[in-house]
C-alpha cells in the first residue's frame, strides 16, 4: 500500500480539503456510489449470483478527537514536524462509505462471497486525523447434511498519517494504547479463520485454525526527552493458532465441548530491539453451544492458557494463571426484543510498548423493534487492559451508547447514535507518574443515511 504523508489541508494526493475541496470530495464520492447502485440495479446476474451495493454518509460530532483531557504543562514544546494532540479538541467528522458485495452459490458444498467498503473520513478541525479505511472480506464454505466448512478472510488497510500521536506532558499514552488514534494511521490488518464441522454420531469433531497479523506502517522514533513529550511508537504483532473441538450432544438442542489450541504470538521490534514477550501457548477449553430453550442461545468457550515465553524480564509474572474466554449469551424474551451478553478475555502483546496485557471486554445490549421500520438498541460495555508486571498499567473504559434506526423503505435507512467514553486509570501515580494523563472523557453524536440495493 502506498504510504500517505499528511500535510495541513491534504487528505489524498492532489485533493485539498479546504471548504470547497471537502464539499467536492463528499459530493463526488456520494454521486459515484449512488451511480454504481443504480447501474447494478439495471443488471441481471445469473440465478446463483447475488449482488448488493450501498452507500452510507455520516455526519458526527466528536467532542474529544485526540481523546485527551490533560492540558500540557506551561512551556512544554515538541520538535517541529510532529502533530501534537490537543486537549478537549472538538470537531465535526464527515464520512462517506460506498460498498459492494457479491455472493456466488453454485452448489451446497461450495459458496463464495466477497465485499469491499472504503470509508473516507474528514476531521474538520483536525486534518492530521483524516484517513481512508479500506475494508475487504472474502468467505468460502459450504455444507452437506451436517458437514459444514468455512474459510473467512478480512483485510483492513488504513491510509492515514505515517506519524504516531504525540502528547505533551503531563499527558500520557491513552488508556489501552489509544485505539481510536491508532486506527487512523497507516497500517494493514489481516485476519483469517478456517474450520470444518464433521458429524460423528450425534456429536461432531471440528478442526480449527486462525491467523491475525497487525502490520503498522507508522515511523518509530525515540523519545529522547520523555519528561517533555511522548511519541507513540506502534509495534507489529501477529498470532497464529490451530486446534480441535469435540462436541457431545446434550438433549436435542445443544452440545458440550472440549477443545485444545496450540499457538504462537509474536511481537515485533521497538527501535531495532527485539521483544522478549513472544511466546508459544497451550489453551485448554470447555464450553457449550446450542439453544437449550426457545428464548435462550449459548455459545460459551473458556479455559486456562499455559504460556512458554521467550526471555522476559526478571520481574515478569511468568507463573500467573491466565484465562481465555469467548462467551455469548442471547436472550429472546419477546418476538421484538433481543438481549445479548458477551464476555471476551485473552492475553496478547501490547502495540505501544514491549509488554503483554490481558484484553478484557464485558458487553451488554438490548435491541427492541418498535415497528417493522423502527429499531432502538441500548448498550453498555466495559473494556479493560490489564498489564503484567513490570509494566505499570491497568486501564478501564466505560462506554454506554444508544442507536436508533428507521427504515424509510426497502432502499433507504436513517440512523442516529450517541456514545460516551470514560477512561479510568487504575494504578497508583506514585508508581507511574503520568498515569492520570491516560484518562479522558469523550462524547460522540452522529446521524447517518444509508442507501442500499
Amino acid at each position: 500500500m502506498k504510504r500517505m504523508i499528511h500535510k495541513p489541508g491534504i487528505l489524498l494526493p492532489g485533493l485539498r480539503v479546504n471548504a470547497t475541496g471537502w464539499f467536492t470530495a463528499v459530493a463526488g464520492i456520494t454521486w459515484l456510489g449512488l451511480a454504481a447502485c443504480e447501474a447494478l440495479a439495471g443488471w441481471q446476474p445469473a440465478s446463483n449470483v447475488t449482488l448488493r451495493a450501498g452507500l452510507t454518509v455520516q455526519e458526527l460530532y466528536d467532542d474529544n478527537v485526540y481523546i485527551l483531557d490533560t492540558a500540557p504543562a506551561p512551556g512544554v514544546t515538541v520538535p517541529q514536524g510532529l502533530t501534537v494532540g490537543q486537549a478537549r479538541l472538538a470537531s465535526w467528522v464527515t464520512s462517506v462509505t460506498p460498498s459492494a458485495t457479491v455472493a456466488w452459490e453454485p452448489w451446497d458444498l461450495f459458496r463464495l462471497s466477497a465485499s469491499y467498503a472504503p470509508e473516507f473520513q474528514w476531521f474538520h478541525n483536525a486534518p492530521s486525523e483524516d484517513h481512508v479505511a479500506h475494508r475487504a472480506t472474502l468467505s468460502v464454505g459450504g455444507h452437506r447434511d451436517r458437514f459444514v466448512w468455512d474459510w473467512r478472510h478480512q483485510w483492513l488497510g488504513i491510509d492515514g498519517s505515517h506519524l504516531g500521536p504525540v502528547t505533551l506532558r503531563p499527558g500520557d499514552c491513552r488508556a489501552i494504547g489509544g485505539i481510536p488514534l491508532r486506527d487512523r494511521r497507516d497500517a494493514v490488518v489481516y485476519r483469517t479463520q478456517w474450520r470444518a464441522t464433521v458429524p460423528v454420531d450425534g456429536g461432531f469433531v471440528r478442526p480449527v485454525a486462525a491467523l491475525y497479523v497487525h502490520d503498522f506502517r507508522t515511523d518509530q522514533r525515540p523519545n529522547a526527552e520523555p519528561s517533555r513529550y511522548l511519541y507513540d511508537n506502534f509495534i507489529d504483532r501477529w498470532d497464529a493458532q490451530g486446534g480441535l473441538d469435540v462436541g457431545w450432544p446434550v438433549g436435542q438442542r445443544g452440545h458440550f465441548l472440549i477443545g485444545y489450541r496450540f499457538g504462537h504470538q509474536h511481537q515485533g521490534e521497538l527501535l531495532g530491539k527485539e521483544s522478549p514477550y513472544s511466546n508459544d501457548y497451550h489453551r485448554f477449553l470447555l464450553g457449550f453451544e446450542g439453544s437449550p430453550a426457545s428464548w435462550l442461545k449459548l455459545a460459551v468457550l473458556a479455559g486456562p492458557d499455559v504460556r512458554d515465553w521467550d526471555e522476559p524480564p526478571a520481574a515478569f509474572r511468568q507463573s500467573e494463571l491466565l484465562y481465555w474466554v469467548d462467551a455469548t449469551v442471547t436472550l429472546l424474551p419477546t418476538a421484538r426484543d433481543t438481549i445479548t451478553l458477551r464476555a471476551v478475555r485473552y492475553e496478547q502483546p501490547a502495540f505501544t510498548s514491549h509488554s503483554v496485557y490481558e484484553d478484557i471486554l464485558y458487553h451488554a445490549s438490548w435491541h427492541h423493534r418498535f415497528t417493522e421500520s423502527l429499531t432502538v438498541a441500548v448498550s453498555l460495555s466495559l473494556y479493560i487492559g490489564d498489564w503484567q508486571a513490570p509494566a505499570m498499567r491497568e486501564d478501564w473504559i466505560y462506554t454506554p451508547g444508544v442507536v436508533a434506526r428507521y427504515r424509510l423503505d426497502e432502499h433507504w435507512e436513517v440512523e442516529c447514535s450517541y456514545s460516551h467514553d470514560t477512561a479510568v486509570n487504575r494504578v497508583s501515580t506514585r508508581l507511574a507518574p503520568y498515569a492520570e494523563g491516560r484518562e479522558y472523557n469523550r462524547n460522540r453524536v452522529g446521524v447517518s443515511v444509508r442507501y442500499s440495493y
